[in-house]
């Protein structure tokens, strides 16, 4: 709580979650500063795996499996663009599977911590030339620092399909 980068990044990643409200990304409740000058967020309480555990565990889903997560996260990224906010680090790591009764998934989108609010002037924006995210899952402009919008975000997912429905990463 201490480098103001840091702490940007954690107050932006709260602004962006409640400004989509959408039930496939995490709900963040409240955000604040402690008395003793530590930042917090409440979010909602999840009971499941990530994506990237289910992989993991399964090397690889079928269509069957797959196309429900798809379609949320793609559902959930759809509300984030229309938000204005492109989620920059879309990867198995940030999609959550909660646990449904019936033993399928309902995926939330999570870490909206290097988001980027269009419009908005937050300390945290990267310097031209500067990349952040996972490489692996990054668009090829995201990779070399350049402007980004939704379309990274398109180009991620895409990534992500892949190597779910193949089990294979597309790059190294």
């Amino acid at each position: 709580s201490s480098d103001a980068q840091v702490v940007s990044r954690f107050v932006a990643e709260a602004r962006a979650v409640n400004r989509i409200r959408h039930r496939h990304i995490i709900d963040i409740f409240s955000f604040g500063l402690h008395a003793d000058q530590r930042h917090y967020f409440v979010m909602e309480l999840l009971d499941g795996l990530t994506l990237r555990e289910l992989l993991d565990r399964e090397g690889r889903l079928s269509i069957e499996q797959a196309v429900p997560i798809f379609q949320g996260i793609a559902s959930g990224l759809d509300a984030a663009h229309e938000a204005g906010i492109t989620h920059r680090d879309l990867k198995p790591d940030n999609v959550f599977l909660a646990a449904e009764r019936g033993g399928g998934h309902f995926p939330k989108l999570l870490d909206f911590g290097i988001a980027k609010l269009l419009g908005e002037d937050v300390a945290h924006r990267t310097a031209t030339g500067m990349a952040m995210g996972t490489p692996r899952y990054m668009s090829p402009e995201q990779c070399r620092g350049r402007k980004v919008d939704h379309r990274a975000d398109i180009y991620s997912l895409g990534v992500l399909v892949h190597e779910v429905l193949t089990g294979r990463p597309l790059f190294e």
